[in-house]
């Protein structure tokens, strides 16, 4: 390694290790890394040009499209929250519950499994844990059995789509790895986490699920969904775009169009439509993930520039020889601890340029990287942040949800999915080398 590499690699596990403290902000910590790794390439380019890069060549590499599809998805969650579109729907599948917590502990979870196939973990939550919190307030019951289920949840459900979660969308676009292959392969592993989760989340979460009084109950069966609706044009808008969205990332991606394309598209005709409101949108953006992903790309990007990656890549690539199975037991253990104890963002940027040198040995490795990173999320509390949005959730409503109790559920939910993952993924990778 080059003393330019070693000195970057130094700013990149510094930097991880005040993000991981948690005793700086993360946005800004990202791109001061990101900024001291370009001062260094520059100092190094400057002495000799064949060393390091300039500050222009170091930005060229930050993957600004991935920034783009995550600024128009968060525009298309808020605008459709705040016409009450996702209001609307959790009281109509609260009130045909009846009153039956478990079937509504059931029905949230479902719903949760299918909307992450088109929104990210953040969105997710965003979307479904306030809504959650009202009705379970509403009922009187504990509602937080019900965030961190829908954590976990939206985390595993998120695998078969490659607009899911922002890891996948990164190592979909540095593998090529197509969406209806990344769906095929990863769907049915996803239904099936789903099956044992709620099989064994409903039988932990059993004392809890109480019914509610029938006063409360007769009282939420008088709220009208409608009343939800904060603006027509916005809630009519919202269902269109999504609608669009779906086709966009299904059908749109067989015939050639990009995810991000589509995004794009409809996230920004909405705001067209939204006029004297637009400021307020994107002020509810949230910017400070933005610039954290900018930084990341870049301290990765530095990695790359100085060949860091393609040393690791060679040396995973000596230890995993032509083994299929090595090679899947490698890529779903090993990005799943790091995604336990780092951000899954930069775990995918760092892992997803190794995985295409391993590209000769299974090209399902893609989906096992996007498997891991994933579930490795849930592995402990601080893995995602989902997680962290529930957590932060529940504290704000002044019943917080302990790091223990949420690691004694979805901790050993991990496990269990990491080993049916595992030998799922190396049947599938047999069958399809």
């Amino acid at each position: 390694m080059q003393p330019v590499g070693s000195l970057v690699l130094v700013v990149f596990v510094g930097s991880y290790l005040l993000i991981s403290s948690e005793r700086v902000n993360r946005a800004a910590m990202a791109v001061t890394g990101m900024g001291l790794a370009g001062i260094i390439l520059w100092l190094a380019h400057n002495v000799d040009p064949s060393q390091g890069a300039t500050f222009r060549e170091l930005i060229e590499h930050i993957e600004w499209h991935t920034i783009l599809f995550i600024i128009a998805m968060m525009v298309i969650v808020t605008v459709a929250s705040s016409s009450g579109m996702f209001q609307f729907i959790a009281i109509t599948i609260a009130r045909s519950t009846q009153g039956d917590t478990r079937r509504l502990f059931i029905l949230f979870n479902v719903f949760v499994f299918f909307i992450s196939l088109f929104f990210d973990t953040v969105s997710t939550i965003l979307i479904i844990a306030p809504l959650t919190i009202e009705v379970c307030k509403a009922l009187d019951i504990d509602f937080r059995p019900f965030l961190i289920s829908e954590a976990v949840v939206c985390n595993f459900a998120s695998i078969p789509s490659i607009v899911g979660a922002v890891p996948n969308l990164v190592i979909a676009d540095k593998t090529g790895i197509s969406a209806g292959s990344l769906f095929l392969w990863l769907l049915p592993l996803s239904a099936l986490l789903m099956i044992i989760s709620l099989a064994l989340l409903l039988r932990w979460f059993d004392d809890t699920f109480v019914l509610a009084s029938e006063d409360l109950v007769h009282q939420m069966m008088l709220i009208d969904p409608e009343l939800m609706i904060r603006s027509r044009k916005d809630f009519y808008m919202s269902v269109v775009a999504i609608v669009i969205l779906v086709l966009g990332f299904t059908v749109g991606v067989s015939v050639g169009f990009e995810p991000v394309l589509v995004a794009t598209v409809v996230a920004f005709v909405m705001l067209l439509f939204t006029r004297e409101r637009v400021d307020n949108i994107l002020a509810k953006i949230g910017w400070g993930t933005i610039l954290f992903l900018i930084g990341v790309f870049g301290l990765v990007a530095s990695l790359d520039i100085t060949g860091i990656i393609d040393d690791i890549a060679a040396a995973v690539g000596l230890l995993v020889g032509g083994h299929i199975s090595l090679a899947v037991v490698f890529l779903v253990w090993v990005p799943a601890v790091l995604s336990a104890v780092i951000d899954n963002i930069p775990v995918s940027v760092v892992l997803a340029p190794i995985v295409i040198q391993l590209s000769g040995v299974s090209p399902v490795l893609p989906a096992v990287l996007i498997f891991a990173v994933n579930v490795g999320g849930y592995l402990l509390p601080i893995g995602a942040p989902a997680n962290l949005l529930v957590l932060s959730m529940a504290e704000q409503q002044r019943t917080p949800i302990s790091l223990v109790s949420f690691a004694r559920v979805a901790s050993v939910l991990a496990v269990i999915h990491l080993l049916v993952g595992t030998g799922w993924l190396i049947l599938l990778a047999l069958l399809v080398h």
